[in-house]
């Protein structure tokens, strides 16, 4: 079924004759296409995609890319935008007698939404959530290789930079290290600025990479993705320069072991509450549970963090096709911080992990 299809089916259950969508992440995920000034209407029989260029410059996406792209040939009408916006809007709406409009409540500022008011006057606005980030959620085939080539390219970029990891490198070299070794593997660029963290520092869950300078024995941090084919992958390794202590063994492990029960847990039909529960209990066992302080893992595709969300707030029932991050992690203030992040696809009876798995121990470098 194409993606437009099953987008009418959740307007119709909504009892939405017509949807415009503003976010561009949502329309390049019908139509094939991205501009971040591109607006589309989508009715029970049509399709419509208003952008600021020229028509005739938008051409067709390119062959290697037409599987990504499921919904673009059923964007049959792409038409040039006149500013402002409503002049082009509101003659068809009336042409399709259409009275409620529904719109992105999450990606709709709020001067836009005013002025959308003032402008549609007689037409019923409708706020709508997720209607096509749920269906986002689930990945085809085609989707999924993107996001193993994404993966592939990042962890061998990784490979790449560790050789050169060594006594007083900073963390901000280490990053650019990173994204270069990204960008030459083949990829669009890095899914978002890596996380280098070294010493104390690991202990921040999200920290910029700063000038610090590695020391022997210091803990190492690196979160880092890739970007292939506007697919992303997430990864997260922890490292010790030098021989590890017992403390940073004991740690990763409980975390390798949290991880390891989690995925192993991951299939069709179960809450996203229950992994990250599973996860969190072997942690709180061990004494560290008020310092795993952000959930399990999160979906991932067009958007680094998409739902669902492996979290104690998410009820979400796993299903086949999606892609999920699994990232326990311990942050000690004034000690450094470890995690550990893999990535599966849901699979009709578990889950098969997509990067390779962090190892068991601690590695040393």
């Amino acid at each position: 079924m194409q993606r437009l299809e099953k987008l009418r089916e959740r307007m119709a259950k909504k009892k939405i004759p017509a949807l415009l969508l503003t976010n561009p992440i949502n329309i390049g995920y019908l139509s094939g296409f991205a501009g971040s000034e591109d607006i589309a209407l989508i009715t029970s029989k049509k399709a419509m995609l208003f952008t600021p260029l020229e028509v005739g410059r938008l051409g067709r996406p390119p062959r290697s890319r037409r599987g990504l792209l499921t919904g673009f040939t059923d964007f049959l009408q792409i038409k040039k935008r006149k500013d402002p916006f409503f002049k082009t809007l509101i003659p068809i709406l009336d042409k399709l007698k259409i009275k409620r409009l529904g719109f992105e409540a999450e990606h709709l500022s709020y001067s836009r939404y005013r002025l959308f008011s003032k402008n549609l006057k007689g037409f019923r606005l409708i706020p709508t959530k997720g209607l096509v980030e749920n269906l986002r959620r689930v990945k085809n085939q085609k989707e999924i290789e993107a996001i193993r080539r994404g993966i592939e390219i990042a962890e061998s970029a990784l490979t790449r930079i560790l050789k050169k990891i060594k006594v007083s490198i900073k963390e901000r070299e280490v990053a650019a290290l990173l994204e270069y070794e990204i960008k030459k593997g083949g990829a669009e660029g890095s899914a978002f600025p890596p996380i280098v963290a070294f010493g104390r520092r690991t202990s921040y869950p999200h920290s910029k990479p700063s000038i610090t300078k590695l020391r022997k024995g210091d803990l190492i941090k690196i979160d880092w993705g890739a970007i292939y084919r506007r697919y992303s992958s997430d990864l997260t390794r922890s490292f010790v320069l030098g021989r590890a202590t017992e403390k940073q063994r004991k740690i990763y492990f409980i975390l390798y072991r949290a991880q390891s029960e989690a995925i192993e847990k991951i299939k069709p039909g179960i809450e996203c509450v229950r992994i990250d529960k599973i996860a969190r209990d072997i942690i709180t066992k061990e004494g560290y549970g008020k310092f795993f302080s952000h959930g399990l893992g999160h979906g991932i595709g067009r958007e680094v963090h998409e739902g669902p969300y492996l979290k104690s707030e998410d009820h979400t029932l796993i299903e086949p096709g999606m892609v999920l991050t699994v990232e326990p992690g311990i942050y000690l203030p004034g000690w450094g911080g470890i995690r550990i992040e893999d990535m599966v696809l849901v699979t009709a009876k578990g889950c098969e992990v997509l990067s390779r798995r962090a190892p068991e121990e601690l590695p040393e470098l």
